[in-house]
């Protein structure tokens, strides 16, 4: 009897055991549609929603591993961060886009958001990719990137013309003008340019992008789309003025 009494008791412990595995097995394969509404419920969507880029695509794209198997999906949003206000200087007369990448793997691990900022590109000659749930940060270089040199070094090129351009348009501001105070440069028209996204294998060196992004335990394809390159935000119209923004 009391063998018998064992093994129904095997039977329903096991049987209850599986009907509490599948919903969880169930919550953790999302649809796109499932993926999405659960970005946007997400804190940092909220957070940074009003920095998107309005004419950036969104496009959710499944995770895929060497077998061929979807493990996850990943999102990336085109945002301008820390924005930096327009002065005729070096530092200060380009922006660059930034993402805020969403990724959500099956494996129970749970929904990722991390900012991939580019605002340093041009001074640090590197970006940081920053975790926003645990806060650690960290830095990939491209000084040694082929690639972003020659988009770093195409920017700069733009960049002296509009500094030449806007020394210019001073030379033609009345003696009167100038008497009456400071002059400063005041932007009225700008433009996003450039930025592309390229084939991976386009970077396979040791100082490449997808290598450290991998030496610090980072999946590529979770982060950013492609090996992304950023746009940048040019003043491509403006005027001198007898007042100065606070700097």
């Amino acid at each position: 009897m009391k063998k018998y009494i064992f093994l129904l008791l095997t039977i329903l412990l096991a049987f209850s055991g599986n009907v509490f595995a599948q919903p969880k097995s169930g919550a953790e394969h999302l649809s796109e549609k499932e993926f999405i509404k659960k970005v946007k419920k997400a804190d940092e969507y909220k957070t940074f929603k009003s920095y998107f880029l309005k004419d950036a695509p969104m496009q959710p794209k499944p995770l895929i591993d060497v077998s061929g198997s979807q493990y996850g999906w990943a999102v990336q949003y085109e945002m301008e961060y820390n924005e930096k206000s327009f002065f005729l200087d070096d530092d200060a007369i380009v922006n660059f886009s930034s993402l805020l990448s969403f990724s959500y793997e099956f494996d129970g691990s749970g929904l990722k958001a991390r900012l991939v900022d580019y605002s340093r590109l041009m001074d640090d000659k590197a970006f940081y990719v920053k975790d926003l749930g645990t806060g650690e940060e960290s830095k990939i270089e491209v000084s040694e990137d082929s690639m972003f040199q020659e988009y770093l070094a195409e920017v700069e090129v733009k960049k002296k013309q509009i500094l030449e351009d806007a020394a210019k348009n001073k030379e033609a501001i009345s003696e009167e003008n100038r008497a009456a105070g400071e002059l400063c440069y005041y932007c009225t028209k700008y433009e996003w340019r450039g930025g592309y996204s390229c084939a991976p294998a386009a970077m396979g060196s040791e100082t490449s992008v997808t290598s450290q992004l991998a030496a610090n335990d980072l999946n590529a394809d979770a982060v950013m789309a492609e090996c992304y390159v950023p746009r940048h935000k040019v003043c491509v119209q403006g005027e001198w003025r007898t007042y100065c923004p606070i700097q």
